[in-house]
């Protein structure tokens, strides 16, 4: 049997910049394996200009809407079947060395080449509901073409899939290139998710079992087929919150494990009004980094010089600082 491979099959991103940092990135990443681009006469996806090469891999600027600065990249799946771990791990550096906090990646399709079962089989197991998956069973769709030619060899072709084009994940089972492809296409903040994680991998060979993990967190079939492909890969169990619910749990683990030893000391020793002072000076250095956290806070009771008042969002200094 013909090993089981994988890759990225498509990537999308968005980075809130200039429209000059998406011909230097390009520049920089992939022109010497793709060549110059051309800016066609129309635009689409809500910008007003594409720029492609011959490899249909487009870059979209000059956005319609007035919501900023930002430039749309989209890598199909021919452009990605061209680009080497080492071109994508160079791309995610520069993303993340010049562009942190202003980029997020949009779609992600991630494939599973010589799979060792076929179409209709994926289509058996989940008409007698042998599978585990966060898919509406309704949103199974087949697709035959009896008379379609497989590339190389062999007559008939079949397409399987399951999930809506709307959500975030979706899966496809297909054998049109001659062999069994199993495909998960992810966008928005799973897609996020997901790409961040592979394109900080150190080597292309660790992306196999992490996309398989989060192939897992979406579907799993109760079948001897699926467990040989699976062979004992354990679910990612990645969840996605929104960035306030993140944030307040990545605050509390802090406190929780540097900071409430001494903080408890604290409480336990000093005046009431030297904890109070700590507090307002705390205020007043923080700035802008727990701003999400902030709008979005419950009421809650904080010191005042008077006693306690009930408030949200920032709160006011009091008097007697150290």
């Amino acid at each position: 049997m013909t090993d089981i491979t994988s890759r990225i099959h498509w990537l999308s991103f968005t980075v809130h910049a200039p429209t000059d940092s998406a011909f230097i990135l390009y520049d920089l990443v992939f022109k010497d394996l793709f060549g110059p681009l051309q800016c066609l006469e129309h635009g689409g996806r809500s910008f007003r200009l594409i720029h492609k090469n011959a490899m249909e891999f487009k870059i979209y600027t000059d956005p319609v809407t007035n919501q900023g600065i930002y430039f749309h990249y989209e890598i199909p799946g021919s452009a990605c079947d061209c680009i080497d771990w080492e071109r994508f791990y160079a791309l995610y550096d520069l993303l993340e060395s010049n562009y942190k906090d202003k980029y997020s990646f949009t779609r992600l399709d991630y494939a599973f080449d010589h799979v060792p079962f076929e179409p209709h089989q994926v289509k058996e197991a989940i008409l007698n509901n042998d599978l585990r998956s966060l898919a509406k069973r309704e949103t199974l769709q087949i697709h035959e073409s009896p008379l379609e030619k497989r590339e190389g060899e062999g007559v008939g072709t079949s397409t399987v899939s399951l999930g809506s084009r709307t959500s975030e994940r979706m899966i496809r089972v297909y054998d049109k290139r001659g062999f069994t492809r199993l495909e998960i296409e992810m966008k928005d903040k799973r897609a996020d998710l997901v790409a961040r994680q592979l394109l900080a991998l150190p080597e292309e060979r660790l992306w196999f079992s992490v996309a398989q993990a989060h192939l897992l967190d979406y579907v799993d079939f109760k079948t001897e087929w699926w467990q040989a492909f699976i062979v004992a890969n354990k679910r990612a169990g990645a969840t996605i919150s929104n960035p306030t619910e993140f944030s307040m749990r990545k605050l509390i683990t802090w406190i929780d494990k540097q900071v409430s030893p001494a903080l408890s000391v604290a409480i336990d020793i000093l005046p009431e009004e030297v904890m109070k002072s700590i507090v307002n000076r705390g205020r007043r250095r923080r700035g802008d980094r727990y701003s999400l956290l902030l709008a979005d806070s419950q009421p809650t009771t904080t010191f005042d010089g008077e006693g306690t008042r009930e408030g949200r969002g920032p709160r006011q200094s009091v008097g007697g600082g150290l």
